[in-house]
């Protein structure tokens, strides 16, 4: 029997679920691998009976991409080329510098029959006649404590994410209408306990505040109450519907490309991205280039090591195929050698030194897919770079002069 091919979906779930365990690894903290597969085969991934030898495909991928990989996943390399490139697409646009950030923990498991399982992401619904969220977010306090609804409140966790919607406002005399907007980015700080709301400030009802219900704490991420994003501004699609219609929740899950959306119209960037997150993508490429131009030398040393070692190069390498370029305009034999692994060997050579870290030099335009030998010829031989055109090289190399042609990522 035929294997059925993943869908992007499912692969994007399974990549979220990875690099939301290897974060936690990374921090030394300890996870169940068991549940989060369950969690997986029991929602998004629900047509699949295990994601074992995917999640160690993923370890694959990411040791292709030079990228580092969790230790209880070995890289299984038995994956077709076309899931590859798919997981690399969806590697690369997770961990891009203008990406939205991930929630902290993947989301808890649900019962099956759940139409709405959790996401990680949620939607707080704010009722204009029970609160007043836009006067509290004018003069906001360091963190709000929010109701989650009681069927939500064992799967909202610490780091997960979430936007602020607040219901439309009728119009009258004294005021012009207002429609249903998002009007803000946060994350949740702890899980919901039973509790009431000891400030009480702008709630409509007192009683309201001091009910005990479910209440988790929210951080603000974006403050959006100056320019909200009007609900009927986003797609019109079903991954939107909730946040179109008249809502009598508290809370709802949405998918992350619904929180991407908002994240993104809000104009938000993910906060605290290392040099090397950023050298991770053609986005950060050109963030690191603005900000090199006003670094010290300690570290604009630093970026260029990220640079040079970085993935753009591999991408490069990768589109090229390692072959030589200086090989293939001679009508030598491109490939240098095959690693034990069985993938071809090059070297990506910097035209322009990546310590310069001038515009234009840390980007792929920049990069010649060399052999070893012609990598070091480059650098120390008889090799000069006569034209340094917008898609082409002419080099001279021995006395000929050949063209190469540029790689557009």
């Amino acid at each position: 029997m035929a294997t059925i091919e993943w869908t992007t979906d499912e692969l994007a779930a399974a990549v979220e679920a990875y690099l939301q365990m290897r974060e936690l690894e990374h921090r030394g903290e300890k996870y169940n691998k068991a549940a989060i597969q369950r969690m997986l085969v029991a929602g998004p991934i629900a047509s699949r009976t295990s994601t074992e030898h995917r999640m160690q495909n993923i370890s694959h991928v990411l040791s292709l991409m030079g990228l580092p990989w969790i230790e209880g996943y070995k890289p299984l390399p038995n994956v077709g080329s076309r899931t590859v490139e798919a997981l690399q697409s969806i590697i690369r646009t997770y961990m891009a510098a203008d990406a939205a950030p991930l929630p902290m923990y993947p989301p808890v498991a649900a019962e099956t029959s759940r139409k709405l399982p959790p996401t990680g992401y949620w939607m707080f619904v704010c009722n204009r006649k029970v609160w007043d969220g836009e006067a509290w977010l004018r003069a906001p306090e360091d963190t709000l404590l929010y109701k989650v609804s009681d069927h939500n409140h064992a799967e909202v966790q610490a780091g997960d994410l979430g936007v602020l919607r607040i219901n439309a406002r009728r119009g009258n005399r004294a005021a012009a209408p207002v429609p249903a907007s998002v009007y803000a980015v946060v994350e949740v700080l702890d899980a919901p306990r039973l509790q009431s709301d000891a400030s009480g400030s702008h709630y409509s009802d007192k009683s309201d505040a001091e009910a005990v219900t479910w209440r988790a704490p929210l951080k603000l991420l974006g403050n959006l109450v100056e320019k909200p994003v009007a609900v009927d501004d986003l797609p019109d699609d079903g991954e939107f519907v909730h946040f179109r219609m008249p809502l009598m929740t508290s809370t709802i899950p949405i998918s992350r490309r619904a929180f991407s959306e908002v994240y993104h119209r809000a104009g938000l960037t993910r906060p605290n991205l290392t040099d090397e997150q950023k050298a991770a993508t053609p986005a950060g490429i050109k963030m690191l280039e603005l900000e090199a131009s006003k670094a010290d030398p300690i570290r604009r040393s630093r970026i260029s090591k990220y640079i040079e070692r970085g993935p753009i190069g591999r991408k490069v390498k990768e589109i090229r195929g390692c072959r030589c370029q200086i090989c293939e305009a001679l009508g030598f034999e491109p490939i240098a050698f095959h690693r034990k692994n069985g993938m071809p060997f090059a070297e990506a050579h910097h035209v322009q030194p990546v310590s310069l870290l001038m515009p234009g030099t840390l980007g792929a335009s920049n990069v010649m897919v060399l052999c070893p030998n012609h990598h070091r010829q480059a650098h120390l031989g008889n090799f000069e770079v006569l034209e340094d055109g917008r898609h082409h090289w002419r080099i001279s190399i021995d006395g000929r002069v050949l063209p190469l042609s540029k790689t557009v990522l």
